[in-house]
């Protein structure tokens, strides 16, 4: 009996090798074909394009002087490529024309300098009586922007102030764009305002003093914002009022 299972121990290691040979000794499959294909692009960047082959699992070759991509694949992944090149081969979308209304208000406890402010605004006013205690609001001045997506732009303007004084007003975009929602997106606003002081050394006598307003902000179309508020002194200070408009 104990022979017996000493053999079948000799034996169980030999067929399982006689087992797993055939397996290993299965000749591996062919690769697939593949086909070649020149792809001429109208719109689409060619090395752009050759970088992104590879995610596909194709070969390609870009040539910018012909705008071609030459690509290598199996028919199966080539159809994946024709419809990717379908979809980047496109005209870019034109970068849209961006308006930006800058109303600067004077608020204050009496008659300051500007001139009425407009209907338009007659919401903002209302919430700015009630945000801050000024008996009396005026509009000083109305700077308008036209930019294009990707693009800053500026303006500046000095309307009198106190006295034949005149105040000046840097209005500044670092850069102006459009989001997924088609609201006007504003970075690196800055309103530079230098102002006259009086200097207290004698009648008429002024100094300027500098004030500055940064902020980033998005914006929707028919949407008045209050960006910032700057403080000219005990009782008086100056409110931002954004509006933004897209041109298509």
């Amino acid at each position: 009996m104990r022979a017996i299972l000493f053999a079948l121990l000799l034996i169980l290691p030999l067929a399982a090798q006689e087992q797993k040979k055939p397996e290993s000794e299965q000749p591996s499959r062919p690769p697939a074909p593949r086909v070649q294909k020149l792809f001429i692009l109208k719109y689409a960047d060619p090395v752009k394009v050759q970088s992104l082959m590879g995610v596909l699992g194709a070969a390609a070759t870009a040539n910018s002087e012909l705008h071609a991509v030459a690509v290598s694949a199996t028919a199966e992944t080539m159809q994946a490529v024709e419809d990717a090149i379908r979809r980047l081969d496109v005209p870019a979308a034109a970068p849209q024309n961006i308006e930006l209304t800058g109303y600067f208000l004077v608020g204050g406890d009496s008659e300051a300098a500007g001139t009425q402010v407009p209907k338009e605004l007659e919401i903002v006013l209302a919430q700015l009586k009630n945000a801050f205690p000024f008996k009396t609001y005026r509009l000083l001045d109305t700077l308008t922007l036209r930019t294009r997506s990707g693009f800053g732009a500026q303006s500046s303007s000095s309307p009198e102030f106190v006295l034949s004084h005149p105040i000046v007003i840097n209005f500044h975009v670092g850069s102006a764009s459009v989001n997924a929602e088609g609201a006007a997106r504003i970075d690196q606003l800055k309103a530079g305002i230098r102002m006259p002081v009086p200097a207290g050394i004698g009648q008429g006598q002024f100094t300027y003093q500098d004030l500055g307003l940064n902020a980033d902000i998005d914006i929707k179309e028919g949407q008045k914002v209050v960006v910032g508020r700057l403080s000219m002194g005990k009782d008086q200070a100056l409110f931002l009022v954004l509006t933004a408009r897209v041109v298509n």
